[in-house]
Parts: structure tokens; C-alpha cells; sequence
């Protein structure tokens, strides 16, 4: 297995010669070697802030799943469409939940930012997905990415494994010609 870090040509030469000397670069992997993305930005976001919006999205998706009331999930595409397009800090939901951090005794933690923006890349996906199929009149459907989606999420909530995470590793892998 390689690690290998996305676009190390894109840091600073300070950033570069500190990442040099926790990670070693190739060019390209041998063939039969797995490309494992430890995927890293000059972001962070505060990681509490991600668990209470994953949270409030896990409660959503149950609510929908349990209830058939779609109108809650189209919100949360709406958010997620905002977070992804427009950045983390125009999103209605995680303006609600930074204010509700503040007066809370937690403290932010901050995370690197480059794993959450994929992992709400792949929650637009599934969110969008799961709005479409049911404007469609695909219900099954729409309740099965319902229920892919709240994998996803609990995996992540719980066991702090994120799948978006293992999927671009796989897509790089598999798919993407070098």
C-alpha cells in the first residue's frame, strides 16, 4: 500500500518540505499496489461542528425513513447543495449549530478539512439522490439510498471511518487512469 497525498505541487515550498519529511511522494504507484489518499488541505473545521451536523442529518434521515415525510430531506439537500457550492460557512444548518456550540462548554476541536469536504461531496450525492428518486415517484429507491446514506453517516459518528474517504482511495485506485 502507498500513501500519497493529493496535489502536493499545490503548497507552499514551506508546506512542501514539511509534508516531505511525514510522507514520502511517487509519482506513480507500482501496479499492484493500492493507493491508500490521506487527503489534506490548509483548512480546518471544528470537528464538533461536523458530529453535530451529522448528527441532526442522522435524525433527519430516520425521521424521513419512519415517517414518509420527504419535505426534512429536501432541506437537507438544500443544505448540503449550500455547503458544497458555497462553502461550510453560508450553510443555514451549520450557522444554527456553530451559534448552538457557543454556548455550550465544548471546546472546538479543529480537524483538517480536506476528509469532510469529501464526505459532503458524497452527502450532496446521496441526498440529491434520494430527493430525486422520490419527485420521481421511486420510493424504494429514494428509502434505499435513505438507508445507504445513514450507513455512511453512523460510520462515521461512531467509529470515526469515513467512508466518502475509502471510496475516493478505491476510485483512484480502480478507475482513475494514471
Amino acid at each position: 500500500m502507498v500513501s500519497v497525498c493529493r496535489n502536493p505541487d499545490d503548497y507552499s515550498n514551506k508546506t512542501k518540505d514539511i509534508m516531505k519529511q511525514k510522507f514520502s511522494f511517487r509519482e506513480q504507484p507500482l501496479p499492484h499496489q493500492r493507493i491508500e489518499v490521506c487527503p489534506t488541505s490548509l483548512d480546518h473545521v471544528n470537528k464538533n461542528l461536523i458530529k453535530a451536523y451529522s448528527s441532526i442529518v442522522l435524525i433527519v434521515l430516520m425521521y424521513t425513513l419512519f415517517t414518509g415525510h420527504y419535505w426534512a430531506m429536501y432541506l437537507i439537500s438544500l443544505d448540503f447543495l449550500i455547503r458544497v457550492f458555497a462553502g461550510i460557512k453560508y450553510s443555514p444548518l451549520c450557522n444554527f449549530l456553530t451559534a448552538s456550540l457557543k454556548i455550550t462548554p465544548l471546546k472546538p476541536v479543529l480537524v483538517n478539512a480536506a476528509s469532510k469536504k469529501i464526505a459532503a461531496k458524497v452527502g450532496l450525492i446521496f441526498a440529491l439522490a434520494v430527493s430525486i428518486f422520490h419527485l420521481m415517484g421511486f420510493e424504494l429507491l429514494s428509502d434505499i439510498f435513505i438507508d445507504m446514506f445513514a450507513i455512511a453517516i453512523s460510520l462515521d459518528l461512531f467509529f470515526n471511518y469515513c467512508l466518502a474517504c475509502k471510496m475516493e482511495s478505491m476510485y483512484l485506485t480502480y478507475f482513475k487512469k494514471h
